[in-house]
């Protein structure tokens, strides 16, 4: 037997991690500040105030990254609801994600920024991306970032190189991932208040989505959690979405102009999360081995277009890192 099946073989046989469970969601827009919506009982609560207006957010080890659109990112402390420090960069912050131990910070303009959360430093930026940049994710060994041009992009993760992933009918607000299924919402024109959610199967893309959801909102912020899917827009409201049948089952009227929404417990996904739980377990490994085996883009975690040794051995830094 040579040593790619031998390894797969002992993927097979990897245990679980600890479970992430998002039962609070963070949120804040223009004004600059943060709220939270506990899913259980629906009640929505003042946390704290930035100085800016809020344009991206991610948690991550208990601190709430806000970035607004003046250039401007906060590091927020979750635990006392108060802004630690302030950097200035050169962008306006319209999405944001975590990656290993970087902020991953993207501008409307096309450009991607990796930078040093407790520095304010870039450590490098890729530019010129052939789509603006309003929604950005990580998913199944992927950076994805999303525009109001109606594209989305994927990069493997560590790597510069974005290429097309999926177009859908409308233009790209937010993003969320999964089990089996990445979520693209947006409007058809700017200022629209209603807005579509578009299901593309994660794993390939393209152009043909397998379905879609109405909402009444501008869909500015998704966040998957408890298996619901949540939408939030700028007219205020949380809807709580059933994300196979695009059933809406509750809706919160916040009052605040939503711009971005996060998992107080910190992001639900990470490079060697393929089934987009919050948790490494025998799943994600399932997913990559089936990925791997039927040649498709996330079993390639190298990105060098071949399925090899070097794929499996990534995949496990990655699962061995954790989330």
């Amino acid at each position: 037997m040579s040593t790619a099946p031998r390894i797969l073989a002992a993927l097979a046989f990897i245990g679980a991690a600890q479970s992430v469970n998002a039962e609070t969601i963070l949120f804040a827009g223009d004004q600059g500040v943060v709220h939270a919506l506990d899913t259980q009982t629906g009640t929505v609560s003042f946390r704290g105030v930035c100085s800016g207006p809020v344009s991206s957010m991610v948690v991550h080890d208990g601190t709430l990254y806000l970035g607004d659109n003046n250039g401007v990112f906060y590091n927020y402390d979750v635990a006392t609801n108060l802004v630690q420090s302030a950097f200035f960069v050169d962008t306006d912050a319209s999405a944001m994600t975590w990656l290993g131990d970087q902020l991953v910070i993207a501008d409307s303009s096309g450009r991607v920024d990796y930078i040093d959360p407790d520095t304010g430093e870039v450590d490098h930026s890729v530019e010129n991306l052939s789509t603006d940049i309003t929604a950005i994710g990580i998913d199944a060994g992927g950076l994805f970032v999303g525009g109001q041009s109606s594209l989305a992009l994927r990069a493997h993760i560590g790597q510069d190189s974005f290429n097309f992933f999926a177009a859908c009918g409308s233009q790209i607000q937010s993003m969320a991932f999964g089990s089996e299924t990445m979520f693209l919402g947006g409007t058809h024109f700017f200022g629209d208040n209603n807005g579509t959610v578009y299901l593309f199967d994660k794993f390939e893309g393209g152009v043909n989505y397998s379905g879609t959801h109405d909402v009444a909102s501008d869909v500015t912020a998704m966040v998957v959690a408890d298996g619901m899917l949540y939408i939030g827009g700028t007219d205020g409201i949380i809807h709580e979405m059933n994300p196979q049948t695009g059933a809406i089952a509750r809706t919160f009227d916040t009052g605040i102009n939503i711009q971005a929404m996060t998992p107080e417990s910190g992001i639900v996904s990470c490079p060697a999360d393929y089934d987009a739980n919050g948790t490494l377990n025998f799943n994600d490994v399932s997913n990559f081995i089936n990925l791997y085996n039927n040649q498709l883009v996330p079993g390639d975690t190298t990105g060098d277009g071949e399925f090899n040794y070097f794929d499996i051995s990534l995949f496990l830094n990655y699962f061995n890192g954790g989330c």
